[in-house]
């Protein structure tokens, strides 16, 4: 049977989970050094950790039979746009920043000014032919959210 072929991303995943893992097993093994008991507060992170990072060893090992994602001698910065436009096809990568500067939005000029960027351009990124309609959608749905949220279950939203 022949091997798969890697998808675009799933060696440097790998690779950014084994340094991640290291990273985490290092922090958990300074907690488990404070208190080290079987009960400690390093000794669960500790263990989890350990298994990331054999996991990711393993891993690494077996997908190293496989036929490569890219062509032989493309550029890193190639490989990172191929890598990019596969995993975030479309608008998703768009709309994955769009939550990103919404979270950066939210303690700088609060909840409803921020959902309501947010909804209106997450709305007319994916269709832009409706701007009035686009408007109203993300008007009445911050004013259902603030109504259901704020007055029905009285949460304090940020």
């Amino acid at each position: 049977m022949k091997p798969r072929k890697l998808n675009k991303g799933e060696k440097g995943f790998l690779f950014l989970m084994m340094i991640v893992s290291a990273v985490f097993l290092a922090a958990s093994v300074k907690l488990f050094i404070k208190a080290p008991k079987l009960n400690g507060e390093g000794t669960i992170p500790m263990v989890i950790s350990f298994l990331m990072l054999v996991m990711t060893i393993l891993m690494q090992w077996e997908i190293r039979k496989f036929q490569k994602a890219f062509e032989p001698g493309l550029a890193l910065a190639e490989k990172a746009k191929e890598t990019f436009a596969y995993l975030f096809p479309g608008k998703v990568g768009l709309i994955c920043l769009y939550c990103i500067v919404y979270a950066i939005l939210l303690g700088i000029v609060g909840f409803k000014i921020s959902t309501f960027a947010f909804l209106l351009g997450s709305i007319l990124t994916l269709n832009s032919e409706k701007k009035v309609q686009a408007v109203i959608i993300s008007a009445v749905t911050l004013a259902m959210i603030l109504l259901l949220f704020q007055m029905i279950f009285k949460v304090r939203l940020p």
